[in-house]
């Protein structure tokens, strides 16, 4: 039985003044043809995608000012995903709440489906109708700010790129030290260029600790060679 948006209005900690915006977000497209109804949320998924796009371009831009417009393509790429949006609807249970007509019911017990994603979207649409851009934004910057963006970009290829760019050298990584029981063990680990330690960086596996150094040298290179152009 499909829940009641009122509860649903509270995990997404926005207030509606027309809950019929919420509605129709929700109101897949089987579920209004079983039903006869004129509409259905593919025009507010449509604008929604186009939101949330713009307002991740938006923090992106902000958070790295160091990066390319590749970089932050990659990244943009990989938090308006459809792996992201279906993480960020099963958080709220966004299933429980949509509209769906019986065959579809039926259809999603042995298929994979876009429907979570595409009502997520549908639902960034109907805030920003609703309640406007910085509403919108607000929500959207509360879905995203608690992934793990040194996880989604990967500093460890990068810093290989740049040395061997700037150096002609491949960095180096050295394990300092390794502690914990087997299964819980905390990893350091240094990167060198050129006989010289850029970064360090800890973690509970090797490759994390590998990425946590490669990005405190990226930045440490990137900056140095920037205030040697000025």
């Amino acid at each position: 039985m499909t829940k009641s948006p009122d509860s649903l209005i509270k995990k997404l900690g926005v207030e509606f003044k027309d809950k019929t915006l919420l509605d129709i977000a929700l109101l897949h497209r089987s579920y209004s043809s079983e039903h006869q109804i004129a509409r259905d949320n593919e025009r507010l998924e449509y604008l929604g995608d186009s939101i949330l796009s713009a307002c991740v371009s938006d923090m992106l831009f902000r958070k790295f000012p160091e990066k390319s417009e590749g970089d932050l393509t990659k990244i943009r790429a990989r938090l308006v995903s459809r792996r992201a949006l279906k993480k960020w609807g099963k958080k709220l249970k966004l299933g429980d709440y949509v509209f769906l007509g019986e065959k579809m019911k039926k259809y999603m017990e042995s298929r994979e489906t876009h429907i979570i994603e595409n009502t997520m979207e549908a639902v960034i649409g109907a805030i920003y109708i609703d309640s406007g851009f910085d509403t919108a934004y607000n929500f959207i910057k509360k879905g995203v700010e608690n992934q793990d963006f040194h996880k989604i970009v990967d500093f460890k290829s990068q810093l290989q790129e740049y040395a061997v760019e700037v150096y002609g050298e491949i960095p180096q990584y050295t394990t300092i030290s390794e502690t914990g029981p087997s299964h819980n063990k905390k990893f350091k680990i240094t990167v060198s260029v050129e006989d010289k330690i850029y970064g360090e960086g800890a973690g509970s596996n090797k490759k994390m600790a590998q990425q946590n150094a490669a990005r405190k040298a990226y930045r440490k290179i990137k900056k140095r060679m920037r205030n040697n152009e000025e």
